[in-house]
């Protein structure tokens, strides 16, 4: 004996109903270039500066961004150097200090303007500041990241 099965498939329907209340507003990622202004921005949001590639936030109140903490995103920096701009010798040493500004002290990698990957003496004097210190004085780019 056979037994057959039926199946049923309800329609589905959607039920359009009169809209809630608006919800609370997200936080944004504003973006612009230079420093946010004062009245750029709620409390909460965050600013994205397009020349120096900084994040600031979250905004601490709607009033001002004084406080915000701040990221450099793009910690890349080249900084090229002449031979004339090398100064020693001092003891025996050339040096080049560079004032990089980075806020923080960055792996260095030095080539020579022949483009020889070379190892110098790195002087971290700050957050901002490095040393460079050299047997022979040359003329090269240091990248700092």
């Amino acid at each position: 004996m056979i037994e057959t099965i039926v199946v049923t498939v309800p329609n589905n329907e959607v039920v359009i109903s009169t809209p809630g209340p608006q919800g609370p507003r997200g936080k944004s990622i504003l973006n612009g270039a230079g420093v946010p202004s004062e009245n750029l921005g709620l409390e909460g949001d965050f600013y994205y500066d397009k020349n120096t590639t900084r994040f600031y936030g979250p905004k601490p109140t709607d009033l001002t961004w004084a406080g915000t903490t701040s990221y450099l995103l793009n910690m890349t920096l080249e900084y090229t150097w002449e031979m004339t701009q090398v100064t020693g010798p001092v003891s025996g040493v050339y040096s080049v200090v560079i004032n990089h500004n980075l806020g923080m002290k960055p792996n260095v990698t030095i080539k020579s303007s022949a483009g020889d990957v070379l190892e110098t003496g790195i002087d971290y004097n700050s957050n901002n500041t490095i040393t460079l210190t050299m047997a022979q004085p040359f003329s090269g780019t240091a990248y700092l990241s």
